[in-house]
């Protein structure tokens, strides 16, 4: 039996697999969770220290932001 339905599937490039950045990173942190309660839930840091985590996480993220901006407009 002849079906004359078209192939939709691409070749080349895009049919490359990507991941999205926010789900690595989405990943890492409940792995991170699961760990932290494997590990018996030990104590969060004081106070003062988690100001200075979260200073730490918005930079990286906003490095993150910058090179994959960066990166993005190169291709263009």
């Amino acid at each position: 039996m002849n079906d004359d339905d078209t192939d939709l599937r691409t070749t080349g490039s895009s049919n490359t697999r990507h991941r999205a950045p926010g789900l690595v990173l989405l990943g890492i942190a409940a792995l991170s969770v699961a760990a932290w309660g494997l590990a018996g839930g030990p104590d969060l840091p004081s106070a003062g220290d988690l100001g200075w985590i979260a200073v730490a996480t918005g930079l990286v993220i906003g490095l993150l932001l910058i090179v994959t901006g960066a990166r993005s407009s190169r291709r263009r």
